[in-house]
């Protein structure tokens, strides 16, 4: 079996999932492409939430309830609150919200305490390529592992590679880190507790088996050769061929 790395180089995705993520990540800024970088070791420690546009959230004040709000965060990542206007809440975990705010309500009032509380996560979805039978963006549900995702993508195609399933993550740096699966086991039993639980924005691309990347190119080759037969038998036998 080829090494990983061969195998990516020869597919060309690595490019086009980063390009994923950073959307996912950052949807209030313009797409950039770049060449990719080296995803960092995984990690499987969960990130405290940062809040992302489309959610939703209370902000209460406690002793000026007057002032307390539900709001949803907007494309570009503010918030909008009485007396002290917009607020950035974009990629800030509610704990750093909640002290952005009551700084700025200080100056008003005179004991702004301030508690945030995410109520709607209006960006959870998930990425799912390669060989499976509906590929694209996904809700990502209540604890849907990397099976469960390739599932809801429609399942698996014949070429699938079910030993080399990559997953991407976003870190909190905005950085990638990289994970492969052996599906196969996984489905098996052999090793249940290696199917992991997605977060948002998770990629999963399920890669070409060796013998389907091996038809794809005796197919292409053939492709190429039959045209060229044709012109040779045209070249002997114009008179036979209309």
């Amino acid at each position: 079996m080829p090494s990983l790395i061969a195998h990516l180089r020869r597919i060309h995705w690595l490019p086009a999932l980063a390009l994923l993520l950073e959307v996912g990540g950052c949807a209030h800024l313009e797409p950039v492409e770049r060449p990719p970088e080296k995803p960092e070791a995984w990690n499987q420690r969960e990130a405290e939430y940062t809040l992302l546009p489309g959610d939703e959230l209370d902000i209460k004040l406690l002793y000026n309830p007057e002032f307390s709000d539900r709001v949803i965060v907007a494309p570009d990542g503010l918030v909008h609150l009485d007396l002290i206007g917009a607020v950035n809440v974009l990629d800030k975990t509610p704990g750093q919200i909640a002290e952005d705010v009551r700084q700025r309500y200080a100056r008003e009032l005179r004991h702004p305490d301030v508690n945030v509380t995410p109520r709607i996560f209006g960006s959870q979805a998930i990425f799912v390529a390669g060989e499976v039978n509906k590929p694209g963006m996904l809700k990502l549900a209540h604890g849907m592992s990397v099976l469960q995702g390739v599932m809801e993508a429609g399942g698996l195609l014949e070429t699938a590679n079910l030993e080399q399933i990559i997953l991407l993550r976003r870190t909190p740096r905005n950085t990638s880190m990289l994970k492969t699966l052996n599906l196969k086991d996984i489905l098996e039993g052999k090793t249940p507790a290696a199917d992991i639980p997605l977060h948002r924005f998770d990629v999963v691309f399920v890669p070409r088996s060796d013998i389907a990347e091996a038809d794809v190119r005796v197919s292409q080759y053939v492709d190429k050769l039959i045209p060229m037969q044709r012109q040779l038998f045209i070249g002997y036998y114009p008179g036979l061929v209309n």
